[in-house]
């Protein structure tokens, strides 16, 4: 870990800057918008190869859509040519010194991203997301190396338990819509030297509300908003 948990980044979602939410242009645009992260979605082929895909499945020229999970990859990149595989939207990351969140459509995905990651030396600046506290929790044992924060799709019962049981797991920390993320919830993680995530937002109200609770990772469609709630440095 290259940072601490009282750092700030904001993080491009999918489709930044109404970009095509699977492509290397989104990663591109939100970078160029003030983004210091993106947001890469992911999905394995039925032959392995990792890819950067949004929905989880691709339109072929017919105007079917072929689930990723379900073919492979040359029969993909025929369908459709503009396909992004993870190590190729890595590299851009990487170049742009980007911190990548890696949203896992499944499990199986993260073997690969993870192969990919530390053929990099880019694990330190990624972080894992996408699925729920259970999966998560299996995700954070299988692979003590990753950084992996558990989805959550309620407001706890009692942040200081849930809290407790993510350290004891070996999370990273938590990911949630920005409603999830109250006051003490943050609170308590960030005391606790757990880092946050939101899901996407762009109401400049709420992303003034996730700065001031000290979400780590914000993530958003419009990074440019996101970016000039941020103090500018001065100079003298």
């Amino acid at each position: 870990m290259r940072f601490s948990n009282r750092d700030n980044f904001i993080i491009s979602a999918p489709g930044a800057m109404d970009t095509e939410p699977s492509s290397l242009e989104s990663i591109m645009a939100g970078n160029a918008a003030g983004a210091r992260g993106c947001l890469l979605p992911v999905d394995s082929t039925s032959d392995g190869i990792t890819l950067v895909c949004d929905e989880g499945f691709y339109p072929s020229r017919d105007g079917e859509s072929l689930k990723t999970c379900e073919h492979d990859y040359m029969t993909l990149r025929a369908a459709f040519p503009r396909i992004v595989s993870f190590g190729q939207a890595l590299e851009l990351a990487k170049s742009c010194a980007a911190k990548v969140g890696v949203e896992l459509r499944h499990p199986a995905a993260a073997a690969q991203a993870r192969v990919s990651l530390k053929y990099s030396e880019y694990v330190e600046n990624a972080y894992f997301c996408g699925l729920g506290l259970n999966d998560s929790m299996e995700l954070a044992a299988r692979y003590p190396d990753l950084q992996v924060l558990a989805g959550l799709d309620k407001a706890p019962d009692d942040p200081v338990v849930l809290v407790r049981q993510c350290q004891e797991a070996g999370l990273f920390g938590l990911r949630a819509a920005p409603a999830l993320l109250s006051p003490e919830l943050c609170e308590e993680a960030l005391r606790c030297g757990l880092f946050l995530a939101s899901t996407a937002t762009q109401d400049t109200d709420v992303l003034s509300d996730l700065l001031a609770r000290g979400v780590n990772f914000i993530e958003t469609l419009r990074p440019d908003l996101a970016y000039a709630l941020l103090p500018q440095p001065t100079f003298e």
